[in-house]
């Protein structure tokens, strides 16, 4: 890795992780991407999370994966997605010298997510201590529900349409899948909280 970043940072190109991303950077964080590719049908995802750390000027790593299972109808969990994703960082963060790790977890993602989980980050976070690593998982809108990322995103002045949250591939979001209904319910709750603050 060019620069040795001191952040490896998970992006998918959802609302989550470009976020975070712009505010990191905004902050002079030093960051290195890591984009998967598990042969997801939204692979629109993967585009945009490009198009952000070309326009930051920030490096990135397409780490390809054998297809993972889930992300069909009825079924939108990737089992155990974010910890395999998370363990290959710990290897690439410790290779590079970085001591931290960020990933979008957020609130609204804790119930249908599994892996989302803060007890489930801390585990991977003990798991790393044991081997003698020092890396930390960081979460740093895990207390954050996704309308307040939304604010944030807008504040950071990032365009909405210039991400992809869909589940489904296709030249638009499906509207259908719980990504989507998750940003529709997210949109009208920020639309909601800010028209309700007093002038």
């Amino acid at each position: 890795m060019q620069n040795k970043p001191t952040i490896v940072h998970l992006l998918s190109g959802g609302i989550d992780s470009v976020t975070m991303l712009y505010e990191m950077h905004g902050d002079g964080c030093s960051v290195h991407c890591l984009l998967f590719d598990y042969r997801q049908p939204h692979v629109q995802e993967l585009q945009w999370a490009k198009h952000h750390c070309h326009r930051l000027g920030v490096n990135y790593t397409t780490i390809d994966l054998p297809r993972l299972g889930g992300l069909t109808d009825g079924d939108w969990v990737v089992p155990f997605r974010n910890p395999v994703m998370l363990s290959i960082a710990v290897n690439i963060a410790v290779q590079a010298g970085a001591d931290t790790i960020t990933i979008g977890c957020n609130k609204d993602d804790r119930e249908q997510f599994p892996d989302c989980r803060w007890e489930v980050i801390d585990s991977l976070n003990h798991t790393i201590t044991l081997c003698g690593y020092s890396v930390a998982i960081k979460t740093p809108y895990e207390g954050m529900r996704k309308w307040q990322i939304i604010a944030k995103a807008k504040a950071l002045g990032i365009n909405l349409y210039e991400m992809w949250s869909c589940y489904r591939g296709g030249a638009k979001p499906c509207m259908k899948c719980p990504a989507c209904l998750k940003m529709l319910d997210a949109t009208k709750d920020e639309m909601g909280m800010r028209e309700s603050r007093p002038l």
